[in-house]
């Protein structure tokens, strides 16, 4: 009877189970310090368990249940944790990283906490960054330690953190989809989309603050979706803790604010909501949370060293990194590099692939190289990958220019006919693009203010991603029921280079390390 209960449980709650084969599978890898030590044979032993672990998961969750929607959904996620397992197994923790070496790194700042356990007397380079983040990783490696692991393995082991918030970014990105009606083929491509997108393979592994901010405010997008179908106290509160936190962890997190405001200016102000007072109320309880949260360690930054409370480190004009020489046409309309130079964001020197004498300088060109290889130069060394990492590029290029093509699409549809039918309001898709243009706009602004090679990197704008998703997502779920040779073709194109993306995501990233 016990045993029954339980696998009715898990039936039902397929999440549940995954989210804990994913913690088992995770507390393996905590207490085998030989990850650090050595990678073979003991890696393949890892994998194994893993391998075990999943097949034992789908043996219990698919006797006797239907293949359908949530089963396939399930397997893509599952999948694609398992794939970010592998390499952040395969992967050092200080490669392919962002600012965290050195003295005022991002580790070094997390070892302030760890050796001091309190807040750093500096803003130098890093330390300019809330310590959200910092803190969460410092209290993470004491755990571990108290519990008998070696520091040097804890630290290699911070990457678990990231991993949690990309595959946690995934089950947010599938409620975003299903406020906005996602199922059946347009569903499982958003998803595959998210899941196996290069972007958050490299942010599964990356010991920054990045993929935490982006979690929390992608938790925001949802509860602002949420609030706006109902608005409540209790919503908008943790709407207020997410976004203020999102920011208390980096605070581009904040991004999200200005359609996160056009939605409650629409509840305010609009015809449909008559409790006015009631909003003015929870607007107030909004502003009490989130604004101490989210700003405090900007204001103690500009009380104590006079920095501006968006203040960012620059680095040298003489860094080798600077493109700030180039022209406003260069770096917004010249694309000819990805012909020219090549896929790759950056090309090392030959027999010296730690030394570069090419950067991209166009930020279109730059947003999707990096969207694809970070800042790096990966698959250079062989055949194989430099194959796929120009299958991987093009597919994702294609998939980008779709998402605008859709995006635009949804805008003009959802203006000449009502969108309540297809389970969403015109509002909520405006605020996704809103969302989405400001990230954008910030993200162009950057790299004007700061032109170095770096600040072009897609982390800054890794958000689109779901937004892409969904707007493909939604454009297959507009065009489904046509059966017009154009929307045949555009249906097949679309899952075409989804596959292409994934397979070659998984190649790139599965063999690099």
């Amino acid at each position: 009877m016990c045993l029954n209960r339980i696998y009715r449980l898990f039936s039902e709650k397929r999440f549940l189970w995954l989210a804990i084969a994913c913690i088992f599978c995770s507390f393996f890898e905590i207490f085998t310090e030989w990850k650090y030590i050595s990678r073979e044979p003991e890696q393949y032993l890892f994998l194994l368990a893993v391998i075990i672990v999943v097949a034992v998961t789908f043996l219990f969750l698919f006797k006797n249940i239907k293949f359908d929607e949530r089963a396939i959904i399930f397997l893509i996620f599952a999948v694609a944790f398992i794939f970010r397992l592998v390499y952040i197994q395969t992967t050092d923790h200080l490669v392919r990283q962002h600012d965290v070496g050195g003295s005022n790194g991002h580790m070094a700042y997390i070892m302030t906490f760890y050796n001091h356990k309190e807040l750093p007397d500096t803003i130098n380079w890093q330390y300019y960054q809330p310590p959200v983040w910092h803190y969460i990783c410092a209290l993470f490696l004491h755990i571990q330690t108290t519990l008998g692991i070696a520091l040097d393995v804890a630290k290699e082991n911070l990457q678990l953190l990231s991993l949690f918030c990309s595959s946690a970014i995934m089950l947010v990105s599938h409620s975003i989809f299903r406020k906005f009606n996602l199922k059946g083929l347009p569903m499982i491509i958003a998803c595959v989309i998210v899941a196996f997108h290069p972007t958050f393979i490299i942010l599964s592994g990356s010991i920054n603050n990045d993929v935490l901010s982006l979690l929390l405010a992608l938790v925001s997008v949802n509860l602002a979706i949420k609030w706006y179908r109902e608005p409540n106290l209790k919503t908008i509160l943790l709407l207020a803790l997410s976004i203020g936190f999102s920011m208390g962890v980096k605070l581009s997190g904040g991004l999200i604010s200005v359609g996160v405001a056009m939605l409650f200016a629409i509840r305010l102000f609009g015809k449909q909501y008559k409790n006015k007072l009631s909003l003015i109320g929870q607007f107030a309880s909004f502003g009490v949370i989130c604004f101490p949260i989210a700003l405090w360690w900007q204001i103690k930054n500009l009380i104590v060293h006079g920095t501006p409370i968006t203040y960012v480190p620059m680095l040298s004009k003489t860094n080798s990194q600077y493109i700030g020489f180039r022209s406003i046409t260069e770096r917004l309309f010249d694309i000819s590099s990805i012909w020219d130079v090549g896929v790759y964001p950056a090309r090392a020197i030959e027999s010296k692939a730690e030394y570069f004498d090419y950067y991209e300088f166009n930020i279109p060109a730059a947003a999707l190289k990096t969207s694809v290889f970070g800042e790096y130069y990966i698959g250079f060394s062989s055949d194989f990958g430099r194959f796929f990492a120009n299958v991987l590029f093009y597919s994702a290029a294609i998939l980008a220019v779709l998402t605008v093509v859709s995006a635009v699409y949804l805008v003009i549809k959802s203006f000449k006919n009502s969108t309540e039918n297809y389970g969403y309001s015109k509002s909520e898709l405006i605020f996704t693009l809103v969302c989405a243009l400001t990230i954008i706009f910030s993200y162009v602004k950057f790299c004007f203010d700061f032109a170095h090679f770096c600040t072009m990197d897609f982390r800054y704008i890794a958000m689109t991603v779901i937004f892409g998703a969904l707007y493909i997502g939604l454009l297959l779920k507009h065009r489904q029921k046509n059966n017009k040779i154009f929307d045949s073709v555009l249906r097949i194109g679309i899952i075409i280079f989804t596959v292409l993306m994934a397979i070659s995501s998984v190649a790139i990233y599965g063999t690099i390390a």
